[in-house]
């Protein structure tokens, strides 16, 4: 499967957006954690296997979120029930400013995941590159089956980049949500939410 990130500065424009109505995310009591012992070696490539993440949490009804930690990164699997993207924002329950995004989607073979900020509450969000940070996306992969986008993907849980939310152990991290059925990002989400989650452990 071709895999790339795509960095075209025309598609990260302010006019990018991952949610309307910026503060307005309906609250949401959070589902119970499922914890197992991690059994199979990490392999992101859009498949969610048992044993492959310690931990995971269903956000609603069509999105769950999997994840599993090393000594220096985070592992993050998305699975929404979606024809288009699925994406997250930490460090916030309300779509505000200074908010890290991470999103993506397929296209045809193509797994697109974005590493994005928003630094405006009028919600524009860019590609960190757009504005001086980096990317910091170590591993990604996705698939798309019978109506489930599934995004995969690796990152350090202090990356030095200045646009990126530092996940410190034991830190309750306030997150958004939001799934569509386009694949772009300037249509609007069919469904959003915010939960408040401990990625590191």
């Amino acid at each position: 499967m071709k895999i790339s990130i795509i960095l075209s500065i025309g598609i990260i424009l302010a006019s990018l957006v991952l949610v309307s109505g910026c503060a307005t995310d309906p609250p949401a009591t959070p589902a119970p954690v499922g914890e197992s012992p991690v059994t199979v070696d990490w392999n992101p490539d859009g498949i969610i296997e048992s044993g492959e993440y310690e931990y995971w949490q269903a956000l609603s009804d069509t999105m769950e979120i999997h994840w599993t930690t090393t000594d220096e990164a985070i592992r993050i699997g998305l699975a929404g029930r979606a024809a288009g993207w699925v994406g997250i924002g930490l460090g916030t329950p309300r779509m505000m400013a200074g908010v890290d995004y991470i999103a993506g989607y397929l296209d045809g073979e193509t797994v697109v995941v974005w590493d994005l900020f928003s630094e405006n509450p009028r919600c524009p969000i860019q590609m960190d590159t757009a504005i001086g940070g980096t990317n910091d996306i170590l591993r990604y992969g996705g698939q798309q089956v019978d109506g489930v986008t599934t995004i995969e993907f690796e990152r350090l849980f202090a990356t030095g980049d200045e646009y990126d939310y530092e996940i410190r152990a034991g830190d309750p991290i306030a997150i958004i949500w939001a799934l569509s059925d386009s694949n772009s990002m300037t249509v609007p989400h069919r469904e959003r939410g915010s939960t408040t989650i401990i990625l590191r452990r």
